[in-house]
């Protein structure tokens, strides 16, 4: 056999993308390759073939590779040179399969820190020694899972970071910290989607992508991932994971979100489906799915028609039938229109007065009630413990396993319960928040409705849509919109506007009025 005809390669690897790009563990291991080639008297490597991928897995591209080159040269003499037998794997069964492809391809295997045979003898010590490493491999796995259930334990999130939060070190720990802006985008879509001002997931995803903060991949935000930001208990400052027996407890991050309006979202989210959202909404026709003809009820939608040497937009209703089918409507005389209706809702300042002392009042009542409330919800919390208890002993006492999973079901359920009903008494413990910074912005809205339409934002617009009607808007191309139904803040203001004029003189009647119109 000539030293000539002979190939020789190199085949490295490391466990991880991280791994290739941090430490020098690649570097090392081909530089112990080709110095063992040419201390045997090798040519000059070949190739170098590279996998980042675990020990215990047969998924190798580089391997693959390598098997490729090996079939094409099999009239020469080729030689596969690893720096360590842990290198080629970390499992019996694979280390066997991975060895067999090799010599199935006419080629031998190499390592400058043992001697490959096929005697008995080396073939024991080989087999120990892909033994041993298998047990390494699954030690440090066990090791790694009990670090990492212990510190899910301690409240510790150590996977990867939700959008929104990042992994940094806060006091000689490794927890979860806000990252902005992306935090404040995701508090305001998973806000927007518990109190419905984002009606479906849909919304969401369309309010995010309007967002140029917010991290997307190929250059959209994707519909699961959605999915995934509502569902996760971390915005609330709990974390669990069932996958490791870990049960929903309180975490060391900062929450985005209450657990109350956590478990407001997973109600919607398993509640009736939602219609999606239409995906062709856009800021050129605010209203369109919103308003309905006046004189056939169906919706008017809104499209644009081409001329010269531009498109001209325009409303239409869609109803089949109706003496105004597909008649184009002026764009610009049904939102004129539409803005003098929600400046005609636009209270007098001195009823915003007589509301905001109205709304004060019912404040500091609630702020002198907390002990009560709070005491209260002790009295709901030991009651959640009692029935906690009794599902406990219940499993204690059965080897059925269909009663097992209900009762451990129904126990997770008591176990959220207590959580959010505990969250209430800690904030029911505190005094309320200041009036003025809490409700100036509710005033501001209720006393001007119409500057938030003027800023043109989408999302703003629909807002409006919905916080000042309770019904669709009829339209009629002649006499304009009909009476509208607006929702109930703007009714109170409505009666408070009618009544007025017996109000003013009668001193001390806003306690009496309060209860007819049951603000709360």
């Amino acid at each position: 056999m000539q030293k000539e005809s002979i190939i020789a390669l190199g085949y490295r690897r490391v466990s991880g993308a991280k791994q290739v790009k941090e430490g020098d563990g690649l570097g090392s291991q081909e530089a112990r390759i080709r110095e063992f080639a040419e201390r045997r008297g090798y040519p000059p490597l070949s190739a170098m073939f590279t996998d980042d991928e675990s020990g215990g897995s047969e998924n190798r591209p580089g391997f693959r590779e390598m098997l490729a080159f090996l079939k094409k040269n099999r009239a020469h003499t080729c030689v596969v040179i690893i720096d360590d037998i842990t290198r080629l794997a970390r499992g019996v069964t694979v280390h066997h399969k991975l060895r067999a492809a090799i010599a199935a391809t006419g080629a031998r295997l190499e390592c400058p820190s043992f001697e490959f045979g096929e005697s008995s003898d080396e073939q024991l010590v080989e087999n120990l020694l892909a033994s041993v490493s298998q047990h390494h491999r699954q030690k440090n796995g066990e090791q790694v899972y009990n670090r990492m259930r212990g510190r899910l334990l301690n409240g510790y999130w150590c996977f990867h970071a939700p959008p929104g939060y990042t992994h940094a070190r806060v006091s000689g720990q490794t927890i979860l910290v806000k990252k902005e802006p992306v935090a404040s985008i995701v508090e305001e879509a998973l806000e927007g989607y518990a109190n419905g001002r984002l009606q479906s997931q849909a919304e969401v995803q369309r309010f995010l992508e309007a967002c140029p903060d917010f991290p997307r991949y190929s250059g959209r935000v994707k519909f699961d991932r959605v999915t995934t930001m509502l569902k996760c208990v971390l915005y609330s400052g709990y974390l669990e994971y069932p996958k490791w027996d870990v049960s929903l407890r309180k975490a060391h991050h900062e929450p985005l979100i209450s657990f109350e309006t956590y478990q407001r979202i997973q109600s919607r989210l398993n509640g009736a489906a939602k219609t999606p959202a239409r995906a062709d909404i856009s800021e050129h026709f605010p209203l369109r799915g919103f308003i309905r003809c006046a004189k056939c009820g169906k919706s008017i939608s809104g499209s644009f028609s081409r001329g010269r040497p531009k498109e001209y937009p325009y409303y239409f209703c869609i109803g089949k039938g109706c003496q105004i089918y597909r008649k184009s409507l002026s764009k610009q005389a049904v939102e004129t229109r539409f803005d003098d209706l929600l400046r005609s809702l636009e209270p007098t300042s001195d009823l915003i007065e007589l509301a905001e002392t109205t709304f004060r009042d019912i404040w500091q009542q609630r702020a002198a009630s907390s002990k009560e409330r709070k005491a209260a919800l002790q009295r709901v919390l030991g009651n959640i413990e009692r029935s906690i208890n009794q599902i406990i002993d219940r499993i204690a006492a059965t080897s059925d396993q269909g009663l097992i999973a209900v009762y451990e079901k129904r126990l997770s359920e008591l176990q959220r319960d207590k959580v959010a009903q505990a969250e209430k008494a800690e904030t029911a413990a505190n005094s309320l928040p200041d009036f003025d910074d809490t409700l100036r912005t509710a005033l501001q809205f209720l006393s001007s409705p119409w500057k938030l339409w003027d800023t043109g934002r989408l999302e703003d617009r629909r807002a409006v849509l919905k916080l000042v009607f309770s019904k669709h808007l009829h339209y009629d191309e002649d006499e304009g919109f009909r009476t509208a139904e607006t929702t109930l803040p703007f009714k109170v203001l409505a009666t408070l506007r009618d009544e007025v004029g017996n109000l003013v003189p009668l001193a001390g009647i806003e306690p009496a009025l309060l209860a007819e119109l049951d603000f709360e």
